[in-house]
């Protein structure tokens, strides 16, 4: 299910595929909200890797701010295991944010980035 890109993204807020590429490329818009800035990036997200064999996903992501609000670079790593009896899908991501959300503050990021990963694994646990 994870290697379905426009499934997987449908359930992050705010998200939508806007063009698929090709299979390993495909294009995007996600609104963010920080404090009382809101912004609207346009992303590619590059499918570097699906690996069967260790359940793992790994993918880049490029995206710039409409008008001069700066950019994002990410990568993330995405595994299942199992444990407990149960699926778990671990996230490992690093984030180069620039602009006028950068200005911000981490601590602040890092609320929404929390806050949008827990609404994305609940939009998920309801596909499964």
């Amino acid at each position: 299910m994870l290697c379905d890109i426009v499934l997987v993204a449908a359930c992050i807020p705010n998200a939508e595929i806007t063009e698929i590429v090709d299979e390993m490329t495909y294009k995007a818009k996600v609104a963010v909200k920080v404090g009382s800035v809101a912004v609207r990036y346009g992303a590619t997200i590059f499918v570097e890797s699906f690996n069967g064999a260790t359940h793992t996903a790994t993918m880049r992501i490029h995206g710039n701010a409409s008008g001069s609000h700066g950019g994002v670079k990410a990568s993330l790593v995405s595994q299942v295991v199992a444990r407990d009896g149960r699926s778990h899908v671990d996230l490992h991501s690093d984030a180069q944010i620039s602009g006028i959300v950068a200005t911000l503050g981490g601590r602040l990021i890092e609320g929404i980035a929390k806050k949008t990963v827990a609404e994305f694994s609940a939009n998920l646990a309801k596909l499964l």
